[in-house]
């Protein structure tokens, strides 16, 4: 071969390895999960035991991942891949973070498919980054950043609690067009369409106490609490319920709500029914 063009050709091949290596750093980083893992996938970032205490590290029987049919326990830590089953048991609540920002809080009893939220049962908290969706056997339930609360019933009914923004209530069968809902709004979905109307204000109030209580044992991983936000949603719902129902009753016609004695009842005419005596009377002789 001739010298020169083998010292041409060991110039180039040098050239080609020295930039492979430079770049290589940055391919990776690019390409690599980040600690959320791929798009798609969620960290378990804790398990919150009857309410009052965080797990301790691979503390068992509290939660159940399911990966190609084989069972595991659940622990702090663990990353779910799209297609992942986990469901919490009697005494867990859970807490799933994904990439995005979503975070699921999980009540116990509860469980669905990783990726958006699949083939759920029990009660869920979700504030969405980006589009989220909760699917049960009938409802879907999407929204592009906002925080609502699914639960599920018995027969496959499911109850919409809209807490910010708005969320699109549909059916996974086509049984009926969606149904949008409002923050302070909720809707009870399959066999029919929801009906909107106001949450239930002390619904409300349980799901933010609820929320909180879990998220002050397992904090974001940045250290910074998002309660203070959370509280400005649960407030502003509510007030947004409140605002729902007086309304409401304003259409139909309805007085206003007062509370009286029962003196003041008997003045207007409507006295309350009689006490019955704490036993029966005596016949005569």
């Amino acid at each position: 071969m001739n010298p020169f063009r083998a010292s041409s050709l060991w110039c180039r091949v040098t050239t080609w390895t020295v930039t492979v290596a430079m770049l290589l750093p940055t391919v990776v980083a690019c390409t690599s999960p980040g600690p959320y893992g791929g798009p798609g996938t969620a960290r378990l970032d804790g398990i919150v035991v009857d309410g009052t205490r965080r797990a301790g590290e691979r503390e068992p029987g509290l939660a159940i991942v399911t990966r190609y049919g084989v069972r595991e326990e659940a622990y702090a830590g663990m990353t779910l891949q799209p297609g992942d089953r986990i469901d919490t048991g009697p005494r867990a609540d859970a807490v799933l973070r994904y990439a995005s920002g979503t975070e699921l809080v999980l009540r116990p009893n509860s469980g669905g498919r990783i990726g958006s939220l699949t083939d759920f049962v029990g009660e869920v908290f979700v504030k969405v980054k980006g589009f989220f969706s909760v699917d049960t056997t009938f409802v879907k339930a999407g929204a592009r950043g906002t925080a609502y609360l699914v639960r599920t019933h018995a027969g496959g009914e499911t109850t919409v609690v809209v807490v910010e923004g708005i969320v699109d209530v549909g059916s996974t069968t086509g049984a009926w067009q969606t149904v949008p809902l409002s923050a302070g709004t909720m809707g009870l979905a399959h066999p029919r369409a929801p009906q909107p109307m106001a949450a239930n204000v002390d619904d409300l109030n349980r799901t933010h106490e609820w929320v909180e209580r879990v998220e002050r044992l397992v904090p974001a991983p940045s250290g910074v609490s998002r309660s203070a936000l959370i509280a400005v949603g649960f407030a502003a719902a509510i007030a947004a319920a409140i605002l729902l129902s007086r309304n409401k009753g304003s259409d139909r016609g309805d007085p206003p709500a007062t509370s009286s004695t029962p003196a003041e009842a008997g003045t207007r005419g409507t006295r309350p029914p009689p006490t019955p005596p704490p036993y029966p009377p005596r016949e005569p002789r």
